[in-house]
């Protein structure tokens, strides 16, 4: 009697332990890791030739699969880029994020994608889209400048009007300064370059002119170039001042 109880028990608990097991294997932990990047990009055109992308992407990620420590893009010439020292962005904002790629080179085509990196030093990558470095913006850039009414400095030795740039898109031009001349349609003008050191920005620009006509009133609007020579005054701001 004891002998078939003993039986009884044991075959019991093998039968839990293989129930339990093939429960377990019935219903494996779900990677519910994903990161897929927007097909759309949209670019920007430096001073200097070179180009920035900008992307975006939405991720899943619940924490199933491991801890992440970072989540960015990364690109490359080739398909199927990995991250290397130079090649990724860091991705900002709330979910969907974004990033920009600045300083690429032009005329390339460019491979990119999302990633998460793991704890454990690992990468999980989403999926791939394919863009281009080689853009031409002569038809979307637009830039909007206007004259400040007062002057920066005025003295014996000449002026220093501002300028302001409202807005810039698609493009920064290579040249921005004044036009000026004592003629109100700017014929016989001149041209005085602000001093800019690489993108022109949405900021503030002036400029010290110097061998001015004492007394004598000039008129002054805004001037920018672009890479392709194309010259612009950014919207119809005119200011006039009189020289000491």
């Amino acid at each position: 009697m004891k002998i078939r109880s003993l039986f009884k028990i044991t075959l019991l608990c093998f039968f839990t332990i293989v129930t339990s097991c093939s429960s377990d294997d019935d219903n494996p932990t779900l990677d519910d890791r994903s990161f897929t990047t927007d097909a759309t990009t949209d670019f920007f055109i430096n001073s200097d030739g070179t180009v920035n992308i900008t992307v975006t992407g939405e991720f899943t990620d619940s924490g199933i699969a491991g801890n992440v420590t970072s989540r960015g893009f990364v690109y490359g010439t080739t398909s199927n880029p990995e991250v290397s020292n130079s090649n990724t962005v860091s991705a900002s904002g709330a979910n969907p994020v974004h990033a920009t790629f600045d300083g690429l080179d032009a005329g390339q085509t460019i491979f990119i994608r999302g990633f998460f990196e793991m704890s454990d030093g690992t990468y999980f990558y989403g999926n791939e889209i394919q863009t281009t470095t080689n853009v031409d913006a002569s038809d979307t850039r637009s830039i909007t400048i206007v004259m400040k009414p007062e002057l920066v400095l005025e003295n014996f030795e000449g002026i220093s009007p501002e300028l302001e740039v409202t807005a810039l898109e698609k493009e920064a031009p290579i040249e921005i300064g004044f036009e000026y001349s004592i003629n109100n349609d700017f014929s016989n003008s001149s041209i005085a370059l602000a001093d800019v050191t690489g993108n022109v920005f949405i900021t503030t620009y002036d400029k010290f002119i110097e061998g001015l006509m004492s007394s004598t009133v000039y008129y002054f609007r805004p001037y920018a170039k672009y890479a392709d020579g194309t010259i612009t005054n950014g919207g119809n701001s005119t200011e006039s001042f009189t020289t000491q």
